[in-house]
């Protein structure tokens, strides 16, 4: 029961994309090979999120240094990808989706490709651009795939990584963001799709650009967002905190933040703390038999930087770490700062416990109404 209690945590759930999936559902009827999307809740459970682009644009990349903490340096070894790649991302009940990587020779004229099927249940649609090539082709390419899935699902997040731009001057990084902008949405624009909106971002694999794009992309895709938000607006203004991030310990993105603006040092010093906290708990924080888990609710750290400013790190769930950015004067009532981080943490729990209830309450509606052969509509199913 514990662990079916945890399943629940993390936010699995038994909407499966065909027998071989772990999450499954045996009575689902799912034929091999066939993804189910039948019920509209699956997709606000596990949200698709689709990385498109043309070839060695990056796309593999990306998911690899994100995801599975690969150096950037290696990845200059990997293999152009010749098949769609997917890949479930449950790393916590608020980082929860999969990652589809999509090759980049892939033709949507093609009548073995079902893109309607794909951008049905799609969250988000991620088209990477490499800033380093002639990015005509790669326009032409974004034009064609936003125009052919919003026919299909007008509620996909348009994202568009400028990618590579290490490599740029910090003049052509904000040359080349200005010119594709101004060509992408004039192009939508000739096409009578002004109403289409298009996220930017400068992205590199060699820095942490790429992480705070995914947060933001992700962020999105959270439907508590605005209840983190204000969570974490109250906590830091009755504890003199001068910026607090809830992250994704794993991932390194993080899900909300206070309302005052990102700094993206900042981000990058937490990031930097996660991983020195990570990697000191894994040398001293197991048992002597190597048992237990390098972060676990005990895991806190203090960090004091030379410029009066301390970082402040706190478990949340077993998933997701609290880091803020203290003044050592108001660090000296620390006491305040623990007894509201308390009250934080349990506010965060409460909104899991109100998110799996409704999760488990769907889950039931949706095996009743298979069992009963009826459509998510509730109309019943004719054979013709």
């Amino acid at each position: 029961e514990d662990d079916d209690e945890e399943d629940e945590l993390v936010g699995l759930a038994d909407y499966g994309d065909g027998p071989d999936s772990s999450d499954a559902d045996p009575d689902s009827g799912a034929e091999e090979g066939v993804l189910d999307f039948s019920d509209p809740f699956s997709t606000e459970v596990k949200p698709r999120i689709l990385l498109m682009g043309l070839r060695r644009s990056g796309k593999s990349s990306i998911q690899k240094v994100v995801f599975h903490k690969m150096s950037p340096n290696e990845t200059l070894f990997l293999e152009s990808t010749n098949k769609i790649c997917r890949e479930d991302v449950s790393n916590s009940s608020f980082v929860n989706f999969q990652i589809w990587d999509f090759p980049g020779q892939i033709d949507f004229f093609d009548p073995t490709f079902d893109y309607e099927m794909i951008f049905r249940g799609t969250g988000a649609l991620i088209f990477v651009i490499d800033s380093q090539d002639d990015y005509m082709e790669a326009l032409a390419r974004l034009h064609l795939t936003v125009t052919r899935a919003y026919k299909v699902n007008t509620d996909i997040n348009f994202e568009v990584f400028i990618h590579k731009v290490d490599g740029l001057s910090d003049d052509h990084k904000i040359e080349t963001q200005r010119d594709i902008h101004q060509r992408a949405n004039d192009d939508l624009a000739d096409a009578g799709l002004e109403k289409i909106h298009l996220s930017f971002y400068l992205t590199s694999i060699y820095d942490h650009s790429i992480f705070e794009a995914f947060s933001k992309v992700v962020q999105k895709l959270i439907p508590q967002l605005p209840t983190l938000e204000n969570l974490l607006n109250i906590f830091i203004s009755n504890s003199g905190i001068e910026k607090a991030f809830l992250f994704d310990v794993v991932s390194k993105i993080y899900i909300a933040t206070d309302s005052t603006p990102v700094d993206m040092q900042t981000y990058e010093l937490c990031c930097d703390m996660i991983d020195v906290v990570i990697d000191i708990s894994c040398i001293y924080g197991l048992k002597e038999d190597g048992a237990g888990t390098p972060y676990d609710k005990e895991s806190t750290a203090i960090i004091k930087l030379n410029n009066t400013t301390v970082l402040y790190l706190k478990e949340v769930t077993k998933f997701l770490a609290l880091v803020c950015f203290v003044r050592e004067e108001s660090f000296e009532r620390k006491g305040l700062i623990d007894y509201n981080f308390h009250c934080f943490r349990k506010a965060i729990h409460e909104v899991f416990e109100v998110r799996m209830k409704m999760v488990k309450s769907r889950k039931v509606q949706n095996r009743l109404q298979k069992r009963k052969g009826a459509t998510p509509n509730g109309t019943p199913n004719v054979l013709l």
